[in-house]
């Protein structure tokens, strides 16, 4: 019974673990008194996985004009959720740069099928690349394969914040049935 017990909890263990949060930074102060588009870009391959990239805890003002455009909903003010069920889904939110904008994402992809890209960028009122701006931060998901990320380290820094004690948690329940066992013992 317990090696069942046990077997079971640890086969299941990898499936507990969540994909990483990403926490993106972009510094505009080199930017400062320009405005920009700050776009979102997620797409993906004929045959991509189905996936979401969900945008919260933006930290600049949102008082702009958006533009939205294929499997989008939300915003930035509260939570962007842009998914990649069509060949271009896209959002934008005008800004006035000059500081630090911030913000976390986290995907949820599916388990098979071709990758998908999250490339964020600053674009002008034509909506090209911002002058002396590329692809500020690329995040490329590939089923099985994990999340490549990355920056343009003269605008942006990303690092990924793990999803809060998904072990310690199954670590916690096993001591937890481990001391009710215990104290059922006693009795």
């Amino acid at each position: 019974m317990r090696l069942a017990l046990l077997l079971a909890l640890a086969t299941g263990t990898g499936n507990a673990l969540a994909s990483p949060i990403y926490h993106v930074a972009l510094d505009t102060t080199s930017l400062a008194g320009q405005h920009a588009w700050l776009d979102f870009l997620f797409t993906g391959l004929d045959n991509a996985a189905p996936a979401q990239a969900t945008v919260t805890g933006f930290t600049a003002d949102t008082g702009g004009v958006t533009l939205a455009e294929g499997d989008v909903s939300g915003s930035l003010a509260s939570a962007l959720v842009i998914g990649n069920g069509s060949g271009w889904n896209e959002y934008g939110q005008w800004l006035q740069l000059g500081g630090l904008l911030e913000f976390d994402v986290a995907f949820d992809l599916g388990p098979a099928g071709a990758g998908t890209s999250l490339v964020v960028t600053l674009l002008d009122d034509r909506f090209g690349y911002l002058a002396g701006t590329g692809d500020l931060v690329t995040f490329a998901l590939q089923p099985g394969a994990g999340t490549a990320v990355s920056a343009d380290s003269a605008f942006a820094a990303v690092s990924a914040i793990p999803e809060p004690g998904s072990l310690a948690v199954l670590g916690t329940g096993l001591l937890l049935m481990m001391a009710t066992r215990r104290f059922g013992r006693r009795r």
